[in-house]
């Protein structure tokens, strides 16, 4: 996938950045656009040609839902979100997770041999632990990874296959290990760490 291309999914989260206040284009230094596009292992100057095309779109902002504001050379999905910005922000911190986690596993994917992706691995716990997910569900999501890969010519039976944003994760990173670990530090530095129980003081 060429680093340029956008999915639905990815335009989704742009599109509710650019409209939450002030609405509009945002700088490149602009601290939640920085956040986003280092989540997303994308520059913030990609963001930003982004949400350009958006004011080609539709320059003004507020605006009002009921004016026709597509022609056939706007993608018919944004005659969904523009009409209804609320749609883009409820939807935005769910797929935001599903990359968030989705990259932790694929980085995961790439430490561990087929024979070691199931719920009872450490890692694979842990990992489970530190996003909230079973164990099982992180198992799932690495064998899904597995049905990718070239290499696994005699791929494992898969439950769920593998999905869009996973898909776009794959592509993304398989080629680029030290920039899949690098994001990936960085999606794990917003998960809080498990805080050691404070040990009861001892009576003199």
């Amino acid at each position: 996938m060429n680093a340029e291309q956008w999915t639905t999914e990815e335009a989704i989260l742009v599109l509710d950045l650019y409209m939450s206040k002030p609405k509009g284009m945002k700088p490149a230094t602009d601290e939640q656009l920085v956040n986003l596009a280092q989540l997303l292992g994308r520059t913030p100057e990609s963001l930003c040609r982004r949400m350009q095309k958006f004011q080609q779109w539709y320059p003004v902002l507020p605006f009002d839902v009921t004016e026709p504001i597509y022609n056939d050379e706007n993608p018919a999905i944004w005659n969904e979100y523009f009409a209804q910005p609320r749609k883009a922000h409820k939807e935005a911190p769910s797929i935001l997770e599903e990359f968030c986690i989705g990259t932790l596993v694929l980085n995961l994917y790439f430490q561990l041999i087929i024979s070691t992706m199931n719920e009872k691995v450490p890692e694979v716990v842990e990992l489970g632990k530190l996003v909230k997910r079973p164990a099982k569900a992180i198992a799932g999501m690495l064998l899904s990874y597995a049905s990718l890969d070239p290499f696994m010519k005699d791929g494992p039976a898969v439950d769920l296959p593998a999905s869009s944003v996973q898909r776009q994760l794959w592509n993304r990173y398989a080629d680029d290990m030290d920039k899949l670990s690098h994001v990936a530090k960085y999606i794990e530095s917003h998960y809080p760490k498990k805080r050691a129980g404070k040990r009861k003081m001892q009576k003199s």
